[in-house]
């Protein structure tokens, strides 16, 4: 692969210039703090991106400041590390902030540096100044202005520690242009100690649980996003083993059991097959770990069923009981609290066999049926349930998966199997449009031993079509299917079966667009497909390339995808 390894290179002559300005301050508490690439829309703080290059940390440069804020919060998510975004006074900075709503939303820690007008202009209508942090406010667990050049250091190393702290989320840091420029004394020892460890789970809430457990008929696992940013996901597996029940996921927390496992129940939610929804609305005990209870995660709050006992386990306690009533909570760590479960049942665990048996062969007949709904002729265009079967076919277990919002998410999050625990699963939190320059900040936190993958349709995929010359400057490697129906399906199948098929054309349809012929001319690789032969087809050729990729599908903007928004209306085939 051409794609440039994340390694931090170093400083061309060893040593920091004679002239320390507060840029070198902070490309200097960056590297310190373990950063190795910043993402961003250039602007005119020119000095800041000598020193970010003196000090060895790569510039990524995308094509819009929305296509660097993904770029970063895919790279976080994936990396498990604070990735930093930066945006220039005024429509720079505003459009950094109306791109974290998705990093917010998955609690990633990215961190927005943003320069001000210069202090001696503020106040005074300058060109583009705005009140930048009332615009962050909604979207950030923290913010705060650099107002004296000795602090910038300081500042950059706080605001990556809180970042990864504790529930991780997007910071911001304001610096006025001219502080950018000011000198400094020297540089400082700016790396900080990682914050303390979440508690462990002990204590009488644990006998609570192991008690609801033992005493319940048909118990379950929910785990959520939470998980995966505990690095947890190998002892919620261990914690499922030794209680020998289901595991049901979220959308979020999709990869915390490889769903080729036994005990992998499936992912649950508005975005779900009929099976995984209909199963965990029947268990009777929830141990919900990680998860905040959405409107996303529980079908609009109707799941687990309102009769069934929860037991929450969250890091923070603001997400703990918010959306339901529980029996009981727990605040912790979820990998820890995973072990100290599986340490504690020691085999206490109830009689709960007829249950999972029932699950396991409720899963195997639904799998049988997507298997045969997949493999149904189609003229002229490519079904979405054989382009799930076609990309599990050709990607490595350890391979990632981008999915955007709306039915690319239901399609890659309900459909799609992950065979590997982890991070192979990313979607985009609720941003139409964030899978195309995610999935290449996807690839660039990978490296060179595995691939990313995007599922985008064309209305998303619109949105950042410019960023394929972003991929190909770069060198990154990612393949992009677009699944082309050259409309906005979910509204499409929205008019269509809940406003008695009176389609408003001119606010969800678009013109046919060849995406793959696009990237063609980018010079990356590009094809367009309407079967699925020549889809499996381009797919191997995409993936023994080292370049970028773009696969234009061809589908049809009736077929609905698994979500629940219709089921009040038409009966789903899975």
């Amino acid at each position: 692969m051409t794609m440039s390894e994340t390694t931090l290179a170093p400083r061309p002559d060893g040593a920091p210039p004679a002239d320390l300005r507060v840029a070198h301050a902070i490309a200097s508490a960056l590297r310190q703090n373990g950063v190795d690439r910043l993402f961003l829309m250039t602007g005119g703080d020119l000095l800041l991106w000598r020193a970010l290059r003196d000090e060895g940390i790569k510039l990524c440069l995308a094509r819009s400041e929305a296509s660097s804020v993904a770029m970063a919060d895919a790279y976080a998510r994936l990396s498990g590390r604070p990735a930093v975004v930066y945006g220039q006074w005024g429509p720079g900075a505003a459009n950094v902030a109306g791109a974290l709503a998705d990093a917010h939303w998955a609690r990633s820690p990215v961190v927005a540096i943003t320069s001000t007008v210069p202090t001696t202009v503020e106040y005074k209508f300058e060109y583009q100044e705005l009140d930048q942090p009332p615009m962050f406010a909604a979207v950030t667990k923290w913010q705060s202005r650099v107002n004296r050049p000795d602090r910038a250091g300081e500042l950059i190393a706080q605001g990556l520690r809180i970042a990864a702290s504790d529930c991780p989320g997007p910071v911001h840091i304001d610096i006025p242009a001219d502080t950018i420029r000011e000198p400094v004394a020297g540089l400082g020892e700016w790396t900080l100690a990682p914050a303390p460890a979440a508690a462990t789970a002990t204590g009488a809430a644990v006998e609570d649980l192991i008690g609801l457990l033992v005493a319940s008929e048909r118990p379950a696992i929910l785990a959520g996003n939470g998980v995966l940013l505990a690095g947890g996901e190998r002892r919620l597996v261990e914690l499922a083993e030794a209680a020998a029940i289901p595991v049901f996921t979220t959308l979020g927390g999709k990869g915390s059991i490889p769903e080729n496992h036994p005990l992998s129940a499936g992912v649950v939610g508005r975005y779900a097959s009929t099976s995984s929804n209909a199963i965990v609305r029947e268990a009777d005990f929830v141990i919900a770990i990680g998860t905040d209870l959405g409107g996303l995660a529980t079908d609009t709050y109707t799941l687990p069923s309102p009769q069934a006992d929860v037991f929450q386990i969250d890091i923070s306690a603001e997400r703990v009981g918010q959306t339901r009533p529980l029996a009981g909570s727990l605040l912790a760590d979820a990998g820890e609290a995973c072990a100290a479960l599986a340490a504690r049942l020691g085999g206490e665990t109830g009689d709960h066999g007829a249950w999972l048996d029932s699950v396991q062969e409720r899963r195997l007949d639904w799998r049988r049926s997507f298997a045969a709904v997949a493999a149904r002729e189609a003229d002229g265009h490519v079904r979405p349930e054989a382009v799930v079967t076609a990309l599990r076919e050709a990607m490595a277990a350890e391979d990632i998966l981008v999915a955007d919002t709306g039915f690319m998410g239901a399609w890659g999050g309900a459909l799609f199997p992950v065979h590997a625990a982890g991070r192979t699963f990313l979607r985009a939190a609720g941003t139409l449009g964030w899978a195309f320059p995610a999935v290449l900040g996807a690839q660039l936190a990978a490296g060179s031993g595995r691939r990313a993958f995007a599922l985008i349709g064309d209305g998303g995929f619109g949105y950042s079509v410019g960023d394929l010359e972003t991929a190909v400057r770069l060198g990154i490697p990612a393949v992009t299917l677009v699944l082309n129906n050259a409309s906005l399906a979910y509204e499409h199948v929205g008019f269509e079966h809940n406003h008695g098929g009176d389609i408003v054309h001119e606010v969800c349809d678009f013109v046919d667009v060849d995406h793959g012929a696009i990237a063609s001319a980018y010079g990356a690789f590009g094809a367009r497909v309407d079967s699925a032969a020549a889809l499996r087809e381009a797919l191997r050729k995409a993936i023994s390339g080292d370049r970028p990729a773009v696969i234009d599908i061809v589908v049809k903007r009736t077929r609905l995808a698994p979500v629940t928004s219709f089921d009040s209306r038409l009966e789903r085939d899975i």
